[in-house]
């Protein structure tokens, strides 16, 4: 007996209900064929159908094994792995996070008056953060708040080598705020210019010329009093880079006080510095001896409102006095710097 089209019937198959469906009536055509075949008794098949039964059977095999194969890879997909939802956690933690600069670089960001976020290699350092005010301009805090617009959220910051620096204890300068990021940054620590707390974690440079090397960081200050309240100016080497950050400090010799500190090195990769510019200031001197004193690649006036007309007539003024002094004003909450290769990327 010959097997002919017309004597095979097969109902029609319902009509597969997605890609996966149609993927296997694909391998159970062949299977129903090939059982359908074998039910022809061997005798009653033609000799030239012998070799077409032998493959038929081979076929029939492949295409269970396909199918028991295709079965577990459809049961595979709705299992999901071990670890998912933590894996997925990391990831998202990672894209919160602010990006590395590249070596010898950094990362700026203006956080407001005298507020400042220096991403190094391996350190986000803080500077005198506040949430109150940007000069005399009250602080409005967005619904999502990141360093891009001038706010810590420690969430954004919790996988970074977090170090926090404030030079004294006046409002505009320091706030209690920052202690409430340790409990979702793991590695934080904290440097105050004065005896800010009796917690022994806490790293309290007094003075006078206070000195630490602690966690890959070199610190050095110099110190004045302020209204009544001590206070320093911070020198930090981290990853390569010298960054130093004058706080109010006004010592009443900064000559002597910058003669210091340019025994700890004779250049600044980034300078926060006080607006002062006018003849026979106190600042103005100080200012005028440091530039004068330290090769400093980039500057940047504080203690105003992002793009205050303060900040731009510094500029004006220190360049007059030091050409090739690089003098970088903040013009908006958040505004990122990129500093490589010894100077701000335009």
């Amino acid at each position: 007996m010959r097997i002919t089209r017309k004597s095979v019937r097969r109902k029609s198959p319902a009509a597969p209900i997605n890609a996966g469906a149609q993927t296997l009536h694909a391998y159970i055509a062949p299977v129903e064929s090939c059982l359908i075949y074998a039910s022809v008794r061997p005798n009653e098949r033609p000799k030239s159908d012998l070799f077409i039964s032998r493959r038929l059977i081979k076929i029939l095999i492949l295409a269970v094994m396909l199918f028991v194969l295709f079965s577990l890879f459809l049961r595979a997909g709705d299992v999901r792995s071990p670890g998912t939802e933590e894996a997925a956690a990391l990831l998202s933690l990672d894209s919160a996070m602010p990006e590395a600069p590249p070596a010898g670089g950094a990362f700026v960001w203006y956080l407001g008056h005298c507020g400042f976020a220096v991403r190094t290699r391996n350190h986000l350092l803080i500077f005198d953060y506040q949430e109150k005010r940007d000069g005399q301009q009250s602080k409005s805090k967005p619904a999502q708040p990141s360093l891009s617009d001038g706010w810590v959220d420690p969430a954004e910051i919790a996988g970074l080598k977090v170090r926090v620096f404030v030079s004294h204890s006046h409002d505009d300068h320091f706030d209690p705020v920052i202690f409430g990021w340790r409990e979702a940054v793991p590695d934080i620590g904290y440097y105050f210019g004065w005896r800010a707390a009796e917690d022994p974690s806490f790293h309290y440079l007094v003075g006078p010329r206070a000195e630490l090397k602690t966690d890959g960081l070199e610190i050095a200050t110099i110190n004045s009093h302020h209204s009544g309240v001590p206070e320093v100016a911070w020198l930090v080497k981290a990853d390569g880079l010298v960054i130093y950050h004058n706080g109010d400090c006004r010592p009443d010799d900064a000559i002597s006080e910058n003669d210091y500190l340019r025994t700890k090195t004779e250049s600044i990769d980034l300078a926060f510095v006080f607006p002062v510019f006018e003849e026979g200031q106190k600042y103005t001197i100080q200012n005028l001896d440091f530039f004068g004193k330290f090769r400093v690649r980039a500057a940047f006036p504080m203690h105003g409102q992002a793009g205050n007309t303060r900040y731009l007539d510094f500029q004006k003024a220190m360049q007059a006095c030091f050409p090739a002094l690089p003098v970088h004003v903040p013009m908006a909450m958040g505004q990122k710097f990129i500093y490589e290769k010894g100077k701000i990327a335009k």
